[in-house]
């Protein structure tokens, strides 16, 4: 019997780049890894890397010192799931960074999405991604934060 939580909607096409998803995913054991900051340059490298790669538009992200939000959508050209790109995204992430300091596991097993809604305002959920750091006491403006960026224009 398997009594594992079902984290994606069984019904829904994950491949449709007409959807914007926003993604939490955190370290293994919420280790505060993504403190250093070459480990969470390569984050932020690793999903420059794929938008440009016209795998996904990257409208904001915050790479906190254990886990990473980000709100993106898939692009036509991508053609395969959300999870084949959270996936890939964290294979390649984990590689670099397994190399370069030995870190393994990198990421937690799953990831958490939620498909914005048409009446959901974009504005607000992106505000609430890039004022993470601001939410922590860590900064007192999110543009002070090295890790927290708007990137493509919103939808």
């Amino acid at each position: 019997m398997n009594d594992r939580i079902k984290l994606r909607l069984s019904n829904f096409d994950y491949k449709d780049s007409d959807f914007v998803y926003f993604i939490t995913i955190c370290a293994a054991s919420k280790q505060p890894y993504f403190l250093n900051d070459r480990i969470a340059n390569t984050i932020a490298d690793g999903m420059e890397l794929r938008r440009i790669n016209k795998e996904i538009k990257l409208f904001c992200y915050c790479i906190m010192p254990d886990h990473l939000h980000i709100l993106l959508s898939l692009t036509e050209d991508y053609q395969k799931r959300l999870q084949d790109w959270v996936c890939a995204f964290k294979r390649y992430t984990a590689k670099v960074i397994g190399k370069s300091f030995g870190i393994k596991p990198l990421w937690q097993k799953n990831f958490y999405d939620h498909i914005v809604r048409k009446e959901e305002s974009l504005l607000k959920i992106t505000e609430y991604i890039v004022n993470n750091s601001v939410r922590k006491g860590m900064v007192s403006n999110w543009e002070e934060y090295p890790y927290s960026k708007m990137v493509d224009p919103l939808p």
